[in-house]
């Protein structure tokens, strides 16, 4: 019976320590949010409260997070996993992230702490069966160390030294999304041409895209939109030609939803382009400045993705009155609080917004107004605007009046 120690209880992480349950093994599991671990602790796991006391006097340590950056805080931050590993642990690595992450994670380890760098292909049905197939990087004797482990979960292929794991599983990735793309542009053309959805898929699943088609229609699968463009985004990294691949990442930015398996860039609505919806919509966490007598937000959702545009907004405070009346640079402030606020009540920043057009009653005011939006739009080239001179505002003190137009994704 090994001690094993499973960082990360998430889609993958669960299954994964499921069969290690099964297999007999004592399996301790930490998650950032510990709520997530609650169904393993019933079926025998024991909760850690933080990876260190997860991994103390484990043998072998499987890392499953959901980036580079996850990896670093849970092994090197505060109470993370480094402090209390033992010489002779096997450290597998299952988490997606590149070559030359890995490869840095190894050299901070302990002295004596093994690595293996072990993404994995196959979704959550795969762990929960056992049929992962492992794409193992590190030394022989790593691989020989924790053979007994990942045999519970799969089939492991050593594909060579530190960081060739993490390559591989980049490969494989871009072969999955460009293809998935790829089917998503066909359904397309059939929608476009009266063609049955059904019968395309038909036709599609016995030529070459029938591993897509596969994986789209599968069910138990979960790899989200936003984990397949982080993939995407790490393949592209090197200076390599790679347009379908960079097509296939403009896909996954236009998903209407990020968190969904990557199967929905196949959905009808989104193949169709079907999917418009209007909505006046002020977000309850920015309360409108005049109650419900007016909508100050219009949103507009295409396919995938969907046009924001803010009325014209002006500095007042919860109770509808002016603040700082007339003083500019005072106004901006508020005025883009309020944007910013709408903004992220809809999944967006200033970094998405397209245009802004501004109402002054003083142009002598530009500089303390431009200051404010220099500090705030820091995007490059910043968003195209238009600025207005006019006699006056509807209200008394109000020398700014700014509406915005945003690009952000459908919901």
């Amino acid at each position: 019976m090994k001690i094993i120690a499973v960082l990360g209880t998430g889609h993958m992480g669960t299954p994964i320590a499921r069969r290690l349950l099964a297999g007999g093994n004592r399996v301790r599991v930490w998650n950032r949010s510990p709520e997530r671990s609650e169904p393993l602790a019933a079926v025998g796991a024991t909760v850690a409260a933080s990876p260190s006391a997860a991994v103390d006097g484990a043998e072998v340590v499987v890392v499953m997070l959901a980036d580079a950056g996850a990896v670093e805080t849970v092994l090197f931050g505060p109470d993370g996993a480094a402090t209390a590993l033992r010489p002779g642990t096997v450290v597998v690595q299952m988490s997606t992230i590149g070559p030359d992450e890995v490869r840095a994670v190894a050299d901070r380890l302990p002295a004596g702490v093994y690595l293996l760098d072990a993404p994995v292909g196959g979704s959550v049905n795969a762990a929960r069966a056992g049929t992962l197939v492992i794409f193992a990087g590190g030394p022989a004797d790593a691989v020989e160390r924790a053979a007994p482990v990942l045999g519970q979960l799969g089939t492991v292929r050593h594909c060579g030294p530190i960081g060739a794991g993490a390559a591989v599983k980049l490969v494989a990735n871009t072969g999955l999304v460009t293809a998935v793309a790829a089917l998503h542009d066909a359904l397309a053309v059939a929608a476009a041409l009266g063609v049955d959805r059904q019968t395309a898929l038909d036709v599609l699943d016995r030529g070459a895209l029938g591993g897509a088609v596969g994986r789209a229609t599968a069910s138990g699968a979960s790899f989200a939109v936003t984990m397949a463009a982080k993939d995407a985004r790490l393949a592209l990294r090197r200076p390599v030609p790679a347009p379908v691949l960079e097509a296939a990442l403009d896909l996954m930015r236009a998903a209407p939803d990020q968190d969904a398996d990557l199967s929905s860039l196949v959905s009808p609505d989104f193949c169709e382009g079907t999917l418009m919806r209007l909505t006046l919509d002020n977000p309850e966490s920015v309360a409108a400045p005049f109650g419900d007598r007016f909508a100050h937000v219009a949103r507009i959702d295409v396919g995938g993705g969907a046009l924001l545009m803010l009325a014209g907004q002006v500095a007042v405070d919860d109770d509808g009155e002016v603040v700082a009346p007339g003083d500019a640079g005072a106004q901006a402030e508020r005025i883009f609080e309020i944007v910013g606020g709408v903004l992220a009540a809809h999944g967006a920043s200033f970094d998405d917004v397209l245009h802004i057009r501004t109402f002054m009653t003083d142009l002598a005011d530009l500089p303390a107004y431009a200051a404010v939006r220099r500090r705030l739009f820091t995007g490059t080239p910043p968003p195209a605007s238009t600025t207005v001179e006019v006699s006056r505002l509807f209200l008394p003190g109000a020398v700014l009046e700014v509406e915005v137009t945003a690009v952000v994704r459908s919901r």
